[in-house]
């Protein structure tokens, strides 16, 4: 098995290291005072069609496919970082995999001795599992990657980016720091939640679409279902080809951008941002909307059957629409109420600062 090895070196007060021929597997200086040993291990356990499988790493990634299969095939990469060579492969080859039988759930777990200070071990795992397969799955530090499962998935990191894809299941993703991308979804309901990073939907078909980021954008395109409910603290908001009965989009602070929309209760806001949002043209005409920005411009672009209440207004700004309106009262610059024909349609579009357009 081949190897390398790094030793370290002070030179000017930095600490680099130079490459140096060694034998053993796979070892190399980590960094200042630690050398770095891995091993590979595989396990493999007969796993009947919808069962779950429940898999646990402290620091590592965790990579799990779904295939024509009838086991689940366990491939760890196990890393051990220690001040010398020895040290770190001993460490290395006292963690064990294992793989137990609960009911109809398999878990997958790693003895492993414990490390003194400037000494760790971290666990990844490259799995495949039958296509109906349950999933459960959470990395204290390290990614996420999940294709090909028809079930319901829970994934959870402290620290990693999360994707997901060709999955047929209710899924419940999140990261306390790290991107989530979820591609080609459907049936169930689709629950994404970040702390810092971004979330990018595509492809999907669900109940209900929650996703929400602290710091981050969230993006979506081609979704359908019930409702999607899309949050940000800190970042953009953008739904491309959305349908659903019910669409709430909301930013503290970034822009918020949608169309074309097919909905019948629409809300989006932004603390401080434009909006702008295009209705399809299949949109019912009872359409219920309410835009609103604090600081910044909003458009909205109404579905060309629309009919019902309108009100537009804005404190510090400029009103405009290019639809027929019947006007109550008189007509000012900030602010225009009326209706659009007859019907139960409600549209309020408004900004605290900016100005108004209505299409």
């Amino acid at each position: 098995m081949k190897s390398t090895r790094f030793r370290q070196h002070i030179v000017s007060g930095l600490c680099i290291a130079a490459t140096v021929a060694a034998t053993g597997c796979n070892i190399h200086l980590a960094g200042c005072g630690q050398t770095r040993y891995e091993r590979t291990t595989t396990a493999r356990q007969p796993l009947a069609a919808g069962s779950t499988l429940d898999v646990e790493t402290a620091s590592g990634s965790i990579s799990i496919t779904g295939a024509d299969v009838a086991d689940c095939e366990v491939v760890a990469t196990i890393t051990a970082h220690a001040p010398t060579e020895a040290e770190a492969q001993e460490l290395a080859e006292q963690v064990t995999i294992t793989m137990a039988s609960i009911g109809e759930t398999l878990k997958v777990r790693a003895d492993r001795p414990k490390t003194g200070t400037n000494r760790s071990i971290g666990i990844s795992y490259r799995i495949v599992v039958p296509r109906r397969t349950n999933i459960r799955c959470h990395s204290s530090y390290g990614r996420l990657d999940l294709a090909d499962i028809e079930g319901s998935i829970v994934g959870r990191t402290s620290s990693g980016s999360v994707r997901a894809r060709n999955v047929r299941g209710s899924t419940d993703l999140s990261s306390s720091y790290g991107s989530i991308t979820c591609e080609r979804f459907s049936e169930g309901d689709l629950t994404l939640k970040t702390s810092s990073g971004r979330i990018d939907i595509s492809d999907a078909t669900f109940g209900r679409c929650d996703a929400g980021t602290s710091y981050g954008s969230v993006s979506g395109r081609s979704l359908r279902g019930e409702t999607i409910t899309f949050r940000s603290s800190s970042g953009s908001i953008e739904l491309i080809d959305g349908t659903a009965d019910a669409i709430d989009l909301s930013t503290s602070y970034g822009r918020v951008a949608a169309r074309p929309i097919t909905v019948g209760e629409l809300r989006a806001t932004s603390g401080s941002g434009s909006l702008d949002i295009v209705c399809a043209d299949d949109c019912p005409p009872e359409l219920t909307a309410h835009v609103k920005s604090s600081y910044g411009s909003v458009q909205f672009t109404a579905p060309p059957t629309f009919a019902g209440r309108v009100h537009l207004g804005t404190n510090h700004g400029s009103v405009r629409t290019d639809r027929p309106i019947t006007i109550r009262g008189q007509i000012g610059k900030t602010k225009i109420e009326g209706a659009i024909g007859e019907g139960r349609g409600n549209l309020r579009i408004e900004t605290s600062s900016g100005s108004v357009t209505l299409r």
